[in-house]
């Protein structure tokens, strides 16, 4: 498992909010902190009923490949993308998305729970409840990821 930042939260009553972040090695967890601190949140074009969308990419939950189409689910809509699983995930590793099996990404850091499963899989419970299955293929990398190796 990925190393426990301490967080400590201070009030104030005036002036200007502030974050600071003492870190021993840079690492893209904390890059991607420090983008969704300073509101470089990166933004991505999806279509839901016809309709196409500017989508925050860190609310993605994950992405499946479906009969050749790719959905992105929130934690309360589905989308479609144009992009292809393999480029999204030449796009946006570096934000958090992982290859969990064959036809899914899933972004780590919406992962609520995870479970070692039969099979040496890993049941991830994301934030909206949903269960993804790693698949035996991927989860020894996801294990390096958790741990800081893959970083």
């Amino acid at each position: 498992m990925a190393t426990k930042m301490k967080v400590t939260l201070q009030k104030i009553s005036a002036g200007d909010e502030e974050a600071v972040i003492y870190y021993r090695k840079m690492t893209q967890r904390i890059e991607g902190i420090v983008r969704y601190l300073e509101g470089q949140n990166e933004k991505m074009l999806v279509e839901r009923d016809g309709e196409r969308i500017f989508l925050d990419v860190c609310d993605i939950l994950y992405l499946e490949s479906v009969d050749g189409a790719t959905f992105l689910y929130t934690k309360a809509e589905v989308y479609r993308t144009a992009l292809t699983l393999a480029l999204f995930a030449n796009l946006y590793t570096e934000e958090g998305f992982f290859r969990c099996n064959k036809a899914m990404i899933l972004n780590i850091y919406r992962i609520q729970q995870l479970k070692s499963i039969s099979g040496n899989r890993i049941d991830a419970k994301m934030d909206n409840g949903e269960h993804i299955v790693i698949s035996r293929r991927y989860a020894k990398e996801l294990r390096s990821i958790l741990k800081g190796d893959g970083q």
